[in-house]
């Protein structure tokens, strides 16, 4: 009896085993980095190499890592040439060829140039003075309140685009610009790794709460039961602690770390 019923739980376990699908693909998974401060920088690492490396561990998959320019992953991403990327910001537009799933928050800033005069606290004082101009890098989404102020800036030729967030940080300290939307991986990054100056002015301009960001699936590239799979990965991950403890890692302050990471939103 024992022996039956030992070898009935043994075809249920088979059974529900050959069910899943797996997670991975016939090939090694093509996962991009880009230049993001502390969630990765070249030579290295940071929280997304990290985040990378637990997945890769999880689930058995191989990957095949590069380091690309962020608009290119996203193209790249929509035509199915690559599969999986790092800290990325969910829209609609996104949504018709990716898939997310979060882990991280960023709560952006305006960081403000000395040349800014002090009775600019808003958007709107920004605008409404046609000497300023902001830095931003191609391709970034901010939030939607942001990305609504950047389109404007862009309609009136107030922006200075530039193709990665060195060359934003260095830039924006030679005062080619006078302020940029930055995540504070980026300039906690940037202001040690360049030695720079803190800006005098940092400003929340955005009510909204936090930005989620996290891990890109390329809908060419994974079946829904396969995405689904992933994000119940980085789901576990956030339920045992894991991504906490790698965000505490970089940041260096716990408390920083409680407001830069993902909590699952309630059912």
């Amino acid at each position: 009896m024992k022996r039956l019923l030992s070898f009935a739980l043994l075809l249920i376990a088979l059974k529900s085993a050959l069910a899943a699908p797996s997670l991975c693909l016939s090939r090694p998974i093509r996962y991009a980095h880009y230049e993001f401060g502390l969630l990765h920088a070249a030579g290295r690492g940071g929280i997304d190499e990290d985040i990378r490396r637990e997945l890769e561990r999880r689930s058995g998959c191989r990957f095949e890592t590069s380091l690309r320019p962020r608009a290119r992953i996203w193209m790249e991403l929509e035509r199915g040439e690559l599969d999986m990327a790092g800290s990325g910001v969910q829209n609609a537009t996104r949504d018709r060829f990716a898939w997310f799933a979060h882990y991280v928050l960023e709560d952006n800033q305006v960081l403000l140039g000395p040349r800014v005069p002090a009775s600019v606290r808003s958007f709107e004082d920004f605008i409404a003075d046609p000497s300023l101009r902001l830095g931003g890098v191609r391709s970034f989404s901010y939030s939607p309140l942001y990305d609504e102020q950047v389109q404007r800036l862009q309609a009136l030729d107030r922006v200075v685009a530039v193709s990665d967030t060195q060359s934003l940080y260095r830039l924006f300290a030679l005062g080619q610009f006078d302020a940029v939307i930055a995540s504070p991986f980026l300039t906690q990054h940037y202001v040690r790794a360049l030695k720079l100056q803190l800006p005098q002015r940092s400003e929340d301009w955005d009510p909204a709460p936090a930005t989620p960001s996290g891990l890109v699936l390329a809908r060419r590239s994974f079946k829904p039961e396969q995405a689904a799979g992933w994000q119940a990965l980085v789901q576990e991950m956030l339920a045992d602690g894991t991504v906490r403890r790698i965000v505490t890692r970089h940041l260096g302050d716990p408390i920083a770390a409680d407001r830069a990471t993902y909590k699952t939103p309630p059912r």
